[in-house]
């Protein structure tokens, strides 16, 4: 299993393995903060026991998590969430309807629309990917972790890199945004002014650093990376 686990940020490590069955990498975050780590989606269950390998590369137990926050309610991000008993673990109340059972009773408690959430993490709602789909920024450190409302899926990771400039993928992203704005049909059956919406609200944190849920991590010229896909639209 092809995995990586590199240091982003003082604060933020990412976790990216490449899921063999979907062709593409799934993004898992841990965050530093006054508390200890929050772990930012866990991934699917099955693939767990590769982020907890990783996490002692920074003396890190599974038992030593602060938190676990869900960017949304889809089993590459809340899968991990069954080998995570007794922390605090929080999803939006929008997308409870997605979560399994038996990942119900690990939950402790749901996400505000907007407003500081835990140890350092602010939420924005976004509502787009999924009813509860959230944003979480971490003020200190400048980065932004946006789940699945913009991501790299199927796409591979530059020079082996977590992070870096991922020229070409936000050239293909801001060319599929401007093809999507021109098709009324799928603008209107994948909702395309509530994904604009999404974006204004993104840019406007001017964030220094942009994680996804899938695929590289990108920390050169984010603003006018969100910039770009805001004007797509009108190319």
């Amino acid at each position: 299993m092809k995995y990586y686990f590199e240091k982003i940020t003082d604060h933020v490590h990412g976790f990216l393995l490449w899921d063999e069955s979907w062709n593409s990498y799934n993004n898992c975050y841990l965050v530093m903060g006054d508390n200890g780590y929050t772990l930012i989606d866990s991934g699917k269950e099955e693939h767990f026991d590769y982020l907890e390998a990783s996490m002692k590369d920074i003396n890190l137990n599974k038992e030593e998590i602060f938190a676990f926050i869900a960017t949304h309610g889809h089993k590459d991000h809340i899968g991990g969430l069954s080998f995570l008993e007794n922390i605090k673990s929080y999803i939006h109340s929008e997308d409870l309807s997605l979560v399994p059972e038996k990942l119900k009773t690990n939950l402790t408690g749901t996400l505000p629309d907007n407003g500081m959430v835990i140890n350092g993490l602010e939420c924005i709602i976004l509502g787009h990917h999924t009813p509860g789909s959230v944003a979480l920024f971490h003020q200190e450190s400048g980065v932004l972790f946006c789940g699945d409302h913009l991501c790299f899926f199927g796409e591979p990771l530059p020079n082996e890199k977590v992070a870096g400039n991922g020229k070409e993928m936000k050239d293909k992203y801001v060319k599929f945004i401007s093809e999507w704005a021109k098709n009324e049909e799928m603008r209107n059956k994948h909702h395309f002014e509530l994904f604009m919406e999404g974006l204004n609200k993104l840019r406007e944190i001017k964030p220094s650093i942009l994680c996804t849920g899938h695929g590289v991590v990108i920390r050169d010229d984010v603003d006018s990376f969100l910039l770009d896909l805001i004007q797509g639209q009108f190319v």
